[in-house]
């Protein structure tokens, strides 16, 4: 009987030794793929300072200003270069599929294709955009035409920025 016992505790113990060590492995794995979101957070704050940008343009011109209000051309001219240089990290990191769970399957496929969306609009919409507005001489009207383009696709812009925090914020939940 005492040795029935002993090696139930014998068996109990090495069941809990390797449970805990899967639990481990896996809280670890965790941790890494929400370390992986950072890249993708940081492109965003990029991308989020760009739209910024672009609404300090239209205003710029919208008040006669030869220069832009808040940003600098050379402020200007960093947060494209970040943006174009994290790009492919971020994109990488999504096509991996190494944020992929059971629980985050659907999330992670979200913010692939919005952030393909926001990728496509900064690079097709808004960067020309940006381009034809500040070169609008100064003293000239913009159009309403133009105007209400620039106004529907920040409200487009921003409407994806929220989207993407959201669901990197419920994949982090997810993945802790």
């Amino acid at each position: 009987m005492s040795e029935t016992l002993a090696l139930l505790g014998i068996l109990a113990s090495l069941v809990s030794f390797f449970l805990g060590k899967r639990y481990e492995q896996r809280k670890q794995t965790m941790l890494i793929r929400s370390e992986m979101l950072k890249p993708i957070e940081e492109w965003l704050t990029g991308v989020e300072k760009m739209i910024g940008m672009f609404s300090d343009t239209l205003a710029s011109i919208s008040m006669n200003s030869q220069l832009p209000m808040m940003y600098s051309l050379e402020e200007r001219s960093k947060a494209a270069q970040f943006i174009g240089e994290k790009t492919n990290l971020m994109l990488g990191i999504l096509d991996s599929e190494s944020l992929r769970t059971r629980q985050t399957q659907k999330l992670v496929a979200q913010l692939h294709k919005t952030i393909i969306k926001l990728d496509e609009l900064i690079k097709t919409q808004l960067i020309p955009l940006d381009i034809q507005v500040s070169s609008t001489p100064m003293n000239d009207v913009l159009s309403q035409n133009l105007v209400d383009k620039v106004m529907l696709l920040k409200i487009e812009l921003d409407t994806l920025m929220r989207s993407a925090h959201s669901l990197i914020a419920q994949i982090k939940v997810k993945l802790t």
